[in-house]
């Protein structure tokens, strides 16, 4: 009897964006939902800082609250996924996360998981979204534990009021924190 192998990893390719895309995914809670409305946008570059063209990316949160829950009319209840355009750039509309509990009990800052799709990935990364200015990040262990490097988790104000702007290097001295999937 023959031996079956194992074929090797591919990478995601140009064409990604066929099979994964969403409509109405940059929306992840419909404008009725309660809690502040936010918008988070930037941008994903590669290790040369190029633009990535062709990146998916997935978001999941709790709500207001900090409660994760089942699909709502108009949104997707804290899930969203959307692609990059042609500059690398993405947006989304949802509210500002509450505080879930973290494995060892203790309330995490508010945040946004982050799972990215891009061309040369063998897999898909998982990041995380902090907001700049919230006092709960002194206290949250996983933010804590990247050290220096915690500020590439960090979504900056944005010119408007509720407006953060998050950009993900993928690689290169500006790498964002990518963590165990």
């Amino acid at each position: 009897m023959a031996e079956l192998l194992i074929t090797p990893s591919q990478t995601l390719g140009p064409f990604s964006k066929y099979g994964l895309e969403w409509p109405g995914g940059e929306k992840l809670f419909p404008d009725s939902a309660s809690g502040r409305s936010i918008r988070v946008r930037g941008s994903i570059t590669d290790y040369k800082g190029q633009p990535v063209a062709d990146a998916q990316i997935e978001f999941w949160q709790a709500d207001a609250e900090g409660r994760f829950g089942a699909r709502r009319e108009g949104s997707s209840a804290g899930w969203g996924r959307v692609p990059t355009d042609a500059a690398g750039r993405y947006a989304i509309q949802t509210i500002m996360p509450g505080r879930v509990a973290g494995p060892d009990g203790r309330l995490q800052a508010p945040h946004i998981l982050v799972v990215l799709f891009a061309r040369g990935l063998l897999r898909h990364v998982v990041t995380r979204i902090y907001f700049e200015g919230e006092a709960a990040n002194n206290q949250d262990a996983v933010l804590a534990s990247c050290g220096a490097r915690a500020a590439t988790l960090l979504a900056k104000r944005g010119a408007d009021d509720g407006e953060y702007i998050w950009d993900v290097s993928l690689q290169g001295a500006n790498e964002t924190v990518f963590f165990e999937a």
